[in-house]
């Protein structure tokens, strides 16, 4: 199903066929072992509208955690114009899937988890040329359900679920098509 769904964004992040195309890439997330990126087709003068993905994979040595986030953001663009320097709002929807393995000594455990999350993104967009800056932030909510993880043996640990509101921040670098 993962590879269905990466092959199926991969197709929809290099289909540049359809003109007013932007791609957008956050340059920091690989610091916190997340890739995120973002693609944005002109639907309207003042909208846009595409899908995003975010891919995370970290080890501290004692939890192995990997997951991704696929979902689908609208832009709207306050001057009226897409792709155009200004202020815009992001409204966005996805969902989670994440794999955690404890690796112990004695045992390794694993399970998986599912989620969901809401943003409401605010900000402004620097446009030259093809390139462009995405600076912004905004509420947002995010669902998780609890964990349970096994060992081969059937031991079983659980660990609460994550459900609460908070405060999304972007910084995106773009290239539009």
């Amino acid at each position: 199903m993962k590879s269905w769904l990466i092959s199926l964004f991969t197709l929809l992040t290099f289909s540049t066929a359809y003109a007013n195309t932007n791609i957008r890439l956050s340059p920091l997330s690989p610091l916190a072992g997340v890739i995120d990126v973002e693609v944005d087709f002109k639907i309207s003068e003042a909208w846009s509208f595409g899908p995003q993905m975010s891919i995370l994979s970290t080890d501290d040595g004692n939890y192995d955690v990997t997951g991704y986030k696929l979902g689908a953001r609208a832009n709207y663009f306050f001057n009226g114009s897409v792709f155009t320097q200004g202020w815009y709002f992001g409204p966005s929807v996805s969902i989670i899937s994440v794999n955690v393995k404890e690796n112990l000594a004695t045992s390794n455990y694993e399970g998986d988890a599912t989620g969901i999350g809401f943003v409401g993104m605010f900000g402004y967009q620097w446009m030259w040329e093809s390139f462009n800056i995405n600076l912004g932030g905004g509420p947002s909510f995010v669902s998780v359900n609890e964990i349970t993880i096994k060992d081969n043996a059937g031991n079983k640990k659980k660990y609460d679920g994550f459900s609460g509101a908070g405060l999304a921040i972007e910084f995106m670098l773009g290239w539009k098509f």
